[in-house]
């Protein structure tokens, strides 16, 4: 099974946030082949285990895609799926910024 996002972010950027979910999941890695975006490990969880692969292609204007496989249990592969891409979301929030506006009030109201 395999799930598929685009990123409006620098290859080298996903590259080392998925390097940095490795390590936080404890994975094992398999391959690791910087130049041509691949990085593939074993992760075990909730007593199944997984084999993941990232490939991470670069296709122009500052944007990647990022492509994720998954070999393993058979059983709840999209929800792994949906989690390691919500885990990467949010290792590539930094520096995001946030647009406050003052609620406004119609005075002819009040």
């Amino acid at each position: 099974m395999e799930g598929k996002k685009v990123y409006l972010q620098p290859r080298g950027a996903l590259l080392d946030a998925i390097h940095d979910i490795v390590e936080l999941q404890r994975g094992r890695k398999l391959v690791t082949d910087t130049p041509r975006g691949t990085v593939q490990f074993i992760v075990s969880m909730y007593g199944f285990k997984w084999e993941l692969r990232f490939t991470v292609t670069d296709i122009g204007k500052n944007r990647c895609r990022v492509r994720l496989e998954i070999n393993g249990e058979e059983s709840g592969q999209d929800k792994i799926i949906y989690r390691q891409f919500a885990l990467l979301d949010s290792m590539l929030i930094w520096g995001a910024k946030v647009e406050i506006a003052e609620q406004e009030t119609d005075n002819a109201e009040q």
